[in-house]
């Protein structure tokens, strides 16, 4: 039997962060935001850093309840959480913004559930907040729509982490600028495209499966992209995140549609396998030309499993893995939930990777060492310039690391690119790739 207590924690885990970068700068909005600051005139302290806040806190509620009225947004009442002159924080976004959400509250705009503990699974959860119905007939009656709200002009793009995965400040130099430059022409192609999808009732698809379940939003707002650097190093990763459609499974992927154009997807085949043979001297599809991910003659994993996606999948994480039981641990983490990969032990791993071990032998030394960072930096080079190419011709195009989303007809073009880019950083030409052409229905 389900208790009350487990049945409210499920409903408030659906949520996601506050975006402290909501901004609009329409006169509609403004309106709004100062009609209903005035009728919070408790506030103590700068009117015009309050409206600011309340602008942010408003915005960012407006576009969580258009597209899906359940969603709550994730509030931290950390002071700690708000540091107004980090270059990530281009609003200046500070502590006072708890004071305004607390302000909200009691006049009665928004409803907040304070953090709270699953005693169940024994996690902590942040803070709640979430429309009124006060508000919500206030955004009835709004004179702006979603199409009207979009990002902080001048939000960071270029982010390097720290080895806790903490954002980090960092000294421009000209090739952080010059990335900087280009990934901003990118995002404002990518704000002045409607990217959508073209069957579905409701802006929202659930995604995950288990424990794992939870729902994406499709809209125009989650669209801009970052370009991520780890471990305080401009040389590791750097590979390019943020659109909704990074977290979209294939099956939907293959419907979205960029200003209401169907799409075609291309993606290299084998990437991280080709280009560790590259670091070898060695062209995998004109010396080797074999499916990476073929094994045959193991007998001791139960024969109705995919064999061959099992490989896949433990390869992968092999790759990126600094040891092979941390590659076991994540490829458990990753198979599909309920599957039989979920089951399988680590002698069974093992067993597998040594075949795979032995039908790589030039780059075997490089399974479980943690290259994967160092090939993601080399495929985010590639991203990089296929990104800057199509923004030149001001055609829009969506990244999945190493597969790409463009208009209809554009695929030809999409193809060249991939092979030229791939030949630039790599010094190998004709790169493998996997080409499928998708319609609407």
């Amino acid at each position: 039997m389900t208790s009350s207590n487990t049945v409210q924690t499920e409903t408030f885990k659906h949520a996601r962060p506050l975006d402290v970068h909501t901004w609009s700068e329409y006169p509609e909005v403004n309106t709004f935001v100062n009609q209903l600051f005035d009728l919070i005139s408790s506030f103590e302290g700068n009117k015009n850093i309050g409206k600011k806040l309340v602008k942010v806190i408003l915005l960012d509620l407006y576009v969580a309840w258009s597209a899906d009225p359940n969603l709550k947004v994730m509030f931290s009442r950390n002071n700690n959480s708000y540091q107004a002159k980090s270059r990530y924080n281009e609003l200046h976004i500070g502590k006072k913004v708890i004071d305004l959400v607390d302000l909200l509250e009691a006049h009665g705009f928004i409803h907040q559930k304070i953090g709270f503990q699953d005693r169940i699974r024994n996690i902590g959860y942040q803070s709640r907040i979430w429309a009124s119905e006060k508000l919500i007939s206030l955004f009835y009656k709004a004179k702006f729509n979603p199409f009207m709200i979009t990002h902080q002009e001048d939000r960071e793009c270029i982010v390097l982490r720290n080895e806790d995965g903490k954002d980090m400040s960092y000294k421009d130099t000209p090739k952080i600028r010059r990335m900087r430059s280009a990934l901003t022409d990118y995002n404002q192609l990518l704000a002045e495209t409607h990217i959508d999808i073209y069957d579905l009732d409701m802006p929202v698809i659930e995604i995950g499966e288990g424990k794992k379940k939870m729902r994406l939003q499709v809209n125009q707002q989650g669209k801009f992209v970052r370009r991520i650097f780890n471990r305080g190093n401009f040389s590791k990763s750097g590979r390019f995140f943020g659109g909704w459609w990074q977290r979209c499974p294939k099956d939907y992927r293959k419907k979205i549609t960029l200003d209401g154009i169907p799409t075609s997807e291309i993606d290299y085949s084998g990437l991280h396998i080709v280009l560790l043979y590259a670091q070898e001297g060695i062209n995998y599809w004109t010396e080797v030309n074999e499916d990476p991910y073929a094994i045959h003659g193991i007998n001791d994993i139960d024969p109705s499993i995919d064999l061959r996606q099992t490989a896949k999948l433990l390869l992968l994480m092999a790759i990126n893995a600094e040891t092979e039981e941390k590659a076991f641990g994540a490829f458990r983490k990753q198979a599909d939930y309920g599957s039989l990969d979920k089951k399988l032990t680590n002698e069974q791993l093992a067993l597998l990777l040594s075949h795979l071990k032995r039908k790589h032998v030039p780059i075997a030394h490089k399974l479980a060492s943690g290259a994967g960072i160092d090939l993601m930096h080399t495929d985010s080079q590639i991203t990089e310039i296929i990104i800057q190419r199509f923004t030149q011709r001001c055609i829009p195009m969506l990244t999945v690391h190493d597969s790409y989303i463009v208009p209809f007809g554009y695929d030809y073009l999409l193809k060249q690119a991939m092979e030229e880019a791939f030949k630039q950083v790599t010094g190998i030409a004709h790169p493998e790739v996997d080409h499928t052409q998708y319609y609407p229905h």
